[in-house]
C-alpha cells in the first residue's frame, strides 16, 4: 500500500494563513522559526546541509528538519527539528536528533535541552535566545546519541525479543500503528538497508523509524521521541539483565513461564 507523503516546500509553509494575535494567544510564524533556526545554526558555527518540511491542515501544523554537515560521522549527522501550529492543537517544540545517511531515517531525542512552549505570554521574546542557546548545545547531544547507537549495536536480540518489543511498542507505548507494523514485518523478512549490526537492538530501532517516515505531522515529533526513549531505556534494561546474577527463585519462575 502506498503511503501518503506530508512533505511540503518552504513556500507552502510561508503561505499558510497566520492567525490573529489575541490577549491569550501569540502566534510564532513558521517564517520566524525558519529564520531563527537558520540564524542559530550559523551562530553555533554549524554548516547547514539540508532543510525539509512536513505539514498538515493546509500548513496549520508544521515540522521543520535541519541537518548539519559538519556535525556527523560515517553513519549519521546531527538534525535539529521543530514543531509548530497555528490552530492551537500543539505547543511549539524543539528537539535534537540525527539523520541516518543510508536510509534517511530520523532519530529524535527530547532529553537534551528540548523545550516546549505554549503560544502565550512572553513566547515571542523568549524564542530567539532559547533557540540560539539550544542549537549551541546540539554538538554535545550528538555525541551522546553516538554513544547510545554504539550501545544498541552491541545488544543482540532474538526473534522472540523482537516480537515482544514490537508488541509493546504497539500495545503499551502506542507510537506504532498497524500500517507501520506491516512495514516493520517486511523489514524483518527482507531489510531495505544494512545497518551494520544484524539482529541488534539498533537494527530494530532503524526498522521502526523507517516505518515511521510518513507518520502524520501532528504525531511526528512525539512518536519519534517516544521511540527513542523506548529503545534507550530498553538498551539499559537488557544490559542490566544480562549482567545480573539470577537467583534460584527467579530461575524457577522463568522455568515455569517457559511452560506456557
Amino acid at each position: 500500500m502506498e503511503t501518503k507523503s506530508y512533505e511540503v516546500t518552504k513556500q507552502i509553509l510561508l503561505g499558510a494563513e497566520v492567525p490573529q494575535q489575541t490577549r491569550t494567544y501569540k502566534p510564532v510564524t513558521h517564517a520566524e522559526l525558519i529564520d531563527l533556526t537558520l540564524g542559530g545554526i550559523e551562530k553555533a558555527g554549524f554548516a547547514l546541509d539540508t532543510e525539509s518540511y512536513t505539514a498538515a491542515a493546509g500548513g496549520q501544523v508544521a515540522n521543520g528538519m535541519f541537518t548539519i554537515r559538519n556535525v556527523a560521522d560515517s553513519e549519521m549527522q546531527l538534525q535539529i527539528g521543530w514543531q509548530n501550529s497555528y490552530n492551537k492543537t500543539l505547543t511549539l517544540k524543539f528537539a535534537i536528533g540525527t539523520r541516518i545517511f543510508i536510509c534517511k531515517n530520523g532519530c529524535v531525542s527530547g532529553d537534551y535541552g528540548a523545550f516546549k512552549k505554549k503560544h502565550v505570554g512572553t513566547i515571542q521574546t523568549f524564542t530567539p535566545q532559547a533557540i540560539t542557546d539550544y542549537i549551541k548545545s546540539a554538538g554535545d547531544a550528538f555525541q551522546r546519541m553516538q554513544g547510545e547507537r554504539e550501545k544498541m549495536k552491541q545488544i543482540e536480540i532474538s526473534e522472540r525479543m523482537k516480537a515482544e518489543l514490537i508488541g509493546r511498542m504497539i500495545i503499551e507505548e502506542e507510537f506504532i500503528q498497524s500500517t507501520q507494523l506491516n512495514i516493520i514485518k517486511k523489514e524483518l523478512r527482507s531489510p531495505t538497508h544494512d545497518y551494520g549490526a544484524k539482529d541488534s537492538l539498533w537494527e530494530l530501532y532503524n526498522y521502526t523509524t523507517f516505518a515511521m517516515k510518513e507518520v502524520h505531522p501532528t504525531l511526528w515529533m512525539k512518536n519519534h521521541i517516544d521511540a527513542h526513549n523506548f529503545f534507550v531505556t530498553e538498551s539499559g534494561l537488557i544490559v542490566n539483565s544480562m549482567n545480573k546474577e539470577i537467583t534460584p527463585e527467579e530461575e524457577s519462575r522463568f522455568t515455569q513461564l517457559e511452560l506456557f
